[in-house]
């Protein structure tokens, strides 16, 4: 499952679609917990095994369980939960890659991996009831604005330090055809960030006031990991992984370690490359996608790419 944090903007740009529109298949709740080993993970073959079990049969994780052979489905598993605020749940950062869409769970928000929740009454006869423990259904059009949503879905072309997509190629590019009217009346379970006693966003991400939202170069947000740096360029900031373009290939499928960054991001050359949007073009020598009016050579295209320290913060970060 290739987690390509270009690609993931905010929360699960693909989840917005019809799937995420229909009611959780049950159970719906979480379990309660007091530590990591109180929860479960989830086989390829669908199946909640718990974590010492699982970790004593030696279940590995897959990196896509649709090309697991049906009868090694139950030696993998698609997700892993953890003990957060007492509740087992499938932490995620922005890609919903790593959520069990098929258990309901199609949204990445504030850390870990949501199930939606309503006010419709056909499909949600009684929204906070649908949510577990301490959380509370957070309704798109009231608690979250649709124009942030909007801004995220990279109709209007990023910009400021809202975190918006539209300058990093690839990002918001395919969305379907859900519009954002279709979210009113619906939303997620979860906790708000500016809660009392609210975990802090993940890294990269800061509280916009119910949800936490990608932009590491913003004032209040997390810092990005060890592993991790903050990534600037075009209106837009992520935490990126680290590599060493002259080691060992760290990055992911999909994925190249840019010459000159030490970063790895999405390729537009090979097997899984990505597509170039409208402005971008494919550099032969980075092998990633750059701006039409900067060079294309490895030396002169990174002097015109910012990287920022990520925010210093005393905040400590969990999920």
């Amino acid at each position: 499952m290739s987690r390509r944090p270009l690609l993931a903007l905010a929360f699960a740009l693909g989840a917005l679609g019809g799937c995420f529109l229909t009611p959780n298949p049950p159970p719906s709740f979480r379990y309660t917990c007091k530590a990591d080993s109180d929860c479960r993970v989830l086989t390829c073959r669908g199946d909640l095994v718990a974590i010492p079990d699982a970790d004593a049969a030696g279940l590995t994780l897959a990196e896509n369980c649709d090309e697991v052979l049906e009868a090694d489905k139950s030696k993998f598993y698609e997700a892993r939960q953890a003990c957060l605020d007492g509740l087992c749940e499938f932490p995620c950062e922005l890609s919903t890659d790593v959520c069990p869409a098929g258990k309901g769970y199609n949204l990445c928000f504030n850390g870990i991996c949501a199930t939606a929740c309503g006010f419709d009454d056909e499909r949600f006869p009684d929204p906070d009831a649908t949510c577990s423990g301490k959380l509370q259904c957070v309704q798109f059009g009231d608690d979250i604005e649709l124009a942030l949503v909007e801004d995220l879905l990279g109709g209007a072309g990023g910009g400021g330090g809202g975190g918006g997509g539209g300058g990093f190629p690839g990002a918001g590019q395919s969305q379907g055809s859900t519009s954002i009217e279709d979210l009113i009346g619906t939303g997620v379970c979860g906790i708000r960030c500016d809660a009392e006693g609210a975990r802090a966003c993940p890294p990269g991400q800061y509280c916009s006031g119910a949800m936490c939202l990608p932009d590491c170069a913003h004032e209040g947000a997390t810092p990005c990991a060890d592993s991790a740096q903050c990534f600037a360029f075009g209106g837009f900031s992520t935490c990126i992984v680290k590599c060493d373009p002259a080691g060992e290939n760290t990055c992911e499928k999909g994925e190249v370690c840019v010459q000159g960054l030490g970063l790895c991001l999405p390729t537009c050359l090979g097997e899984d490359a990505t597509t170039c949007p409208d402005g971008y073009t494919c550099s032969e020598e980075l092998a990633i996608c750059v701006p039409e009016e900067l060079p294309t050579s490895d030396t002169d295209a990174t002097t015109d790419v910012s990287d920022t320290e990520a925010p210093t913060s005393e905040t400590e970060t969990s999920g």
